[in-house]
């Protein structure tokens, strides 16, 4: 059911060009490649893609430790930037989930920049499981006519 929500047909995805390569009890890896629309003056990925891509990997990583789509919604997100993003480049997050209380899960993970080895950023975030929002438990269909 995660890996159905986080396929093409959703918007953000579909925009970012988003691909879930690896999701499996709690880890989550998602790549997004380089697009000249969503590139800085540098010629590199805008650092909030960045940021937008290991956010929504934070979420692919929980979902799959909870196994249930409920709604979460992001409470904390830290992103140490270790390294500038080279120019013309794609983006690789790893996250992992690290547990959870009643009312939140934790996770952290890295950003690597396609073709180097060392990340170019760290994240660790806390997330609020069950909240208000909408209800994930139904995969996106294809966009309607």
């Amino acid at each position: 059911m995660v890996k159905a929500f986080f396929g093409p047909h959703h918007p953000l995805f579909s925009l970012c060009a988003i691909h879930v390569k690896a999701v499996k009890d709690g880890h989550g890896e998602m790549s997004m490649p380089f697009s000249d629309i969503l590139a800085d003056h540098r010629g590199a990925l805008h650092r909030g893609m960045m940021v937008t891509l290991l956010d929504t990997c934070c979420g692919l990583s929980i979902f799959s430790a909870l196994k249930s789509m409920e709604p979460i919604a992001t409470i904390d997100l830290r992103v140490d930037f270790l390294a500038e993003i080279p120019p013309a480049t794609g983006l690789t997050a790893v996250v992992d989930y690290v547990g959870r209380t009643d009312t939140s899960a934790f996770i952290t993970g890295q950003a690597f920049a396609d073709g180097y080895a060392k990340p170019i950023a760290t994240v660790a975030g806390s997330f609020a499981i069950g909240t208000m929002g909408p209800s994930f438990d139904k995969n996106l269909s294809e966009p309607k006519a």
